[in-house]
C-alpha cells in the first residue's frame, strides 16, 4: 500500500520502511520518532555476548561538594535517579527543615513588609506552600497595585521555573493577572506557557492558563498544529483540539481531523493518543435516560420500571394506578440506594376479575408508558425496540454511513501493516459495529480476538469487549422478547453486559462460558423462569439478585466447594429445582444435608 498523502497544515512529510519485511511509516520534519521495530545492527549481538566491563569516568565536584553526574548517567527518561541520602546530605536537609519551621513561625507573627520577605524566601525554596501564598496575597492588598504588579510576575516566574507545576503559583499568577489588562498581557502570558509546554507538554496547568488568556480558536488551533506536526503522541494538545471543536464539527471540518488522525496512525499504529481522539471525534454526549421497558404481575404486584442507563429514582418518575396518583418508595432491583437500571415499586393488590390501568411518567424523558391488564390477565410488559447502535458504540454521532466506511477501509489497511495496533484493532471493531453490526459480525470478532493477543496487559478490556458484542448480536438475532430463550452457550463471556435489554426474557442459557461472578444487575431480569450458568467459573453467588420468578437454575460444573456460597438462592420465592453435578460441593461429606437445611423446598440434584 502506498504511504498515505501528508495532512493538510502541517509540513510535507517523507515515508520510510520500518520494517525489513515491509511497511511504511510516515516522517514529519522535526519528529524525532523511533521505528515501531527496525533490524538490529550487525554488532550487537557480539557486544552482547562480550561484554567488557567499563569503569566510571572520573567526574569533577560540584559547587555544593557533590559529585556532578553526567547527562544520562543514572538517569531514566532524562531524570535523574534519587540517591540513597548519606550523612552530609542528611544534615543538609534537616538544616533546611529547621530554617523553614523558622520562617513558618514568624510569619504567624510579623505583619506588613516582612511579610512579603519571608514569604519570598520560603516559596522560593519550596512554591507549595499554600499559606506562604495567601498571606502574600493578603500583604500586596495593602498597597496600590500598580507598586507590585510587574515585580509579582517576575517572581512567580520564577517559581515556576523550579516548579512547574506548583498549584499555589499558576493560582496566585492568575490572581495576580486580574490587575493587569488583559491585551496587554497576553503575549507574555503566551510566550510563558509556550515555553512550559515545550518544556512538558502534558502540564495541565499551563494548559488552563492558556485557555483562559485566549479567545481566539483558529490561532489555538494552530498551535496544538505545531505541537502535532513535531509529536503526534502529545495528549494534551490532542485534547485541546478536541475542546476547540466541540460542538462545531461540520462535515468538512469532520474530515479534516480524520484525515489529521489518518496521518498520525499511519505515522505510529502503536501510540494511542490518535486513536483516542478518532473515537472522541465520531462521539457525542450519550442521551438522557429513558424507559426501556414495564412489567408487572398481579401475583408479584410490583411494578419493574428498566431504563437505559442507571438511575436515582426521585419525584420526577411517577405512577397513575387508575387515575390515582401512587405515592410510595421506589427501591433498586440491585438492592441498596445507589443508581440502577431498574427500578420496583409495591402497588396495592388487585383482583384478576378487575382491570387495572397503570401509567408512568418520567419528567427528562418522553411523556409516559403504559400498561393495560384486562379482567382475567396476570402479567403485562412494554417494551422499547432494539436500536442497535446503541448496543456495542452507543456514543457513535456520526450517522454517515460514507464517512464510516471510510474510516474503517483505511483502518483495514492499517491492520494488514501492524496487525497487533490495539488501536486499529479496537478503533476497526467499532466502526463496523456502527456500520452494519450482523453483516460484519464475523471481522468484528476476529478484531476482538487479536486485540486480547496483541495485548496481554490489557486482555481483561478485551474480553469484556468480546462479551459485549457476542450479547449484542444475540439480541439483534434472536431478540429479548417475552417468548423465546436467548441463548449465550459457549461465547466465552467474562461478563454480563446489556441486562437492561434483556428484562423480559423467561430462560437465559449462559453455560459453558468464563463468568467469574452473577452481578446484581441481573434484578432487571424481573420475568426469568429458568437459568442455566453451568461450567463458568462460579465460586459464590454473592450479590446474586432475589428473582421473584426463578424455578430452575443450572450450576452444574462450577467450582462452588461451600453451600454458604448458595445463600443468595434463599431469597427466590418459586426457585424448585437446583443442579450441582460436577461441583466440589456436590461430592462433598454431607453436602445433600447442608444444602437441604439452606434451601428447604428446592429439589436440589447432585449427580
Amino acid at each position: 500500500m502506498a504511504a498515505p498523502t501528508a495532512p493538510r497544515c502541517i509540513p510535507a512529510c517523507t515515508a520510510r520502511p520500518i520494517h525489513p519485511n515491509g511497511g511504511y511509516a510516515t516522517v514529519y520534519p522535526g519528529m524525532h520518532r523511533a521505528p515501531s521495530s527496525s533490524p538490529l545492527p550487525s554488532a550487537l549481538p557480539e557486544a552482547l555476548a562480550a561484554p567488557r566491563r567499563r569503569q566510571p569516568d572520573p567526574v569533577a565536584p560540584g559547587s555544593d561538594g557533590f559529585p556532578r553526574i553526567p547527562v544520562g548517567a543514572g538517569a531514566m527518561h532524562g531524570r535523574l535517579k534519587s540517591r540513597p541520602p548519606d550523612a552530609a546530605r542528611l544534615r543538609q536537609r534537616e538544616e533546611k527543615l529547621r530554617k523553614y519551621r523558622e520562617s513558618m513561625r514568624e510569619l504567624r507573627e510579623c505583619q506588613g513588609g516582612a511579610v512579603l520577605e519571608l514569604t519570598a524566601s520560603v516559596l522560593a525554596a519550596n512554591p507549595d506552600v499554600a499559606t506562604c501564598w495567601g498571606r502574600r496575597r493578603e500583604a500586596l492588598l495593602l498597597e496600590p497595585p500598580s507598586q507590585w504588579v510587574d515585580s509579582e510576575l517576575g517572581f512567580v516566574a520564577s517559581c515556576l521555573a523550579l516548579n512547574p507545576k506548583s498549584y499555589g503559583a499558576w493560582h496566585h499568577r492568575a490572581w495576580t493577572l486580574r490587575w493587569v489588562p488583559a491585551a496587554a498581557a497576553a503575549a507574555a502570558e503566551l510566550a510563558l506557557c509556550e515555553r512550559h509546554l515545550a518544556a512538558d507538554p502534558r502540564n495541565f496547568h499551563a494548559w488552563e492558563h492558556r485557555r483562559a488568556l485566549t479567545s481566539d480558536p483558529s490561532s489555538e488551533l494552530q498551535f496544538t498544529q505545531q505541537l502535532l506536526a513535531r509529536d503526534f503522541s502529545n495528549y494534551s494538545a490532542w485534547h485541546q483540539r478536541l475542546k476547540l471543536l466541540q460542538g462545531e464539527l461540520s462535515s468538512d471540518t469532520l474530515r479534516q481531523e480524520l484525515e489529521l488522525v489518518r496521518n498520525a496512525a499511519f505515522t505510529d499504529p502503536h501510540d494511542q493518543s490518535a486513536w483516542i481522539y478518532l473515537r472522541c471525534a465520531l462521539s457525542q454526549p450519550l442521551p438522557p435516560p429513558r424507559i426501556l421497558s414495564l412489567y408487572f404481575h398481579r401475583e408479584d404486584p410490583t411494578l419493574a420500571i428498566t431504563f437505559s442507563r442507571p438511575i436515582v429514582a426521585g419525584p420526577e418518575l411517577g405512577v397513575i394506578l387508575d387515575g390515582d396518583p401512587m405515592d410510595g418508595k421506589w427501591r433498586s432491583a440491585e438492592g441498596g440506594a445507589r443508581s440502577s437500571h431498574t427500578w420496583l415499586l409495591d402497588l396495592p393488590p388487585a383482583p384478576p376479575t378487575s382491570p387495572l390501568h397503570i401509567q408512568v411518567t418520567w419528567a427528562p424523558g418522553p411523556a409516559h408508558c403504559e400498561l393495560t391488564l384486562q379482567s382475567g390477565e396476570n402479567e403485562a410488559w412494554w417494551q422499547e425496540p432494539i436500536a442497535a447502535r446503541e448496543l456495542f458504540w452507543p456514543e457513535v454521532g456520526v450517522s454517515e454511513a460514507e464517512l464510516l466506511q471510510a474510516q474503517a477501509q483505511w483502518c483495514r489497511e492499517l491492520r494488514e501493516l501492524e496487525p497487533q495496533s490495539r488501536g486499529c484493532l479496537l478503533a476497526l471493531a467499532l466502526l463496523l459495529w456502527a456500520l452494519e453490526p450482523l453483516e460484519h459480525e464475523e471481522e468484528t470478532r476476529s478484531c476482538l480476538q487479536e486485540l486480547k493477543a496483541s495485548d496481554p496487559m490489557r486482555r481483561g478490556f478485551a474480553c469484556d469487549a468480546a462479551s459485549r458484542l457476542e450479547v449484542a448480536a444475540a439480541l439483534l438475532r434472536r431478540g429479548a422478547g417475552p417468548d423465546g430463550e436467548l441463548r449465550l452457550r459457549g461465547k466465552a463471556l467474562t461478563s454480563l453486559p446489556l441486562l437492561e435489554h434483556m428484562a423480559l426474557v423467561p430462560c437465559l442459557d449462559l453455560a459453558h462460558n468464563a463468568l467469574g461472578r452473577l452481578p446484581a444487575a441481573m434484578g432487571a431480569l424481573r420475568r426469568l423462569k429458568v437459568l442455566d450458568v453451568a461450567h463458568n467459573n462460579l465460586r459464590s453467588l454473592q450479590g446474586f439478585p432475589p428473582l421473584p420468578w426463578l424455578e430452575e437454575m443450572g450450576l452444574e460444573g462450577n467450582p462452588i466447594s461451600h453451600a454458604s456460597a448458595l445463600s443468595p438462592l434463599a431469597a427466590c420465592p418459586r426457585l424448585a429445582r437446583l443442579r450441582l453435578a460436577g461441583t466440589p460441593l456436590a461430592s462433598a461429606p454431607d453436602a445433600a444435608a447442608h444444602v437441604t437445611q439452606l434451601l428447604p423446598r428446592v429439589d436440589v440434584s447432585l449427580g
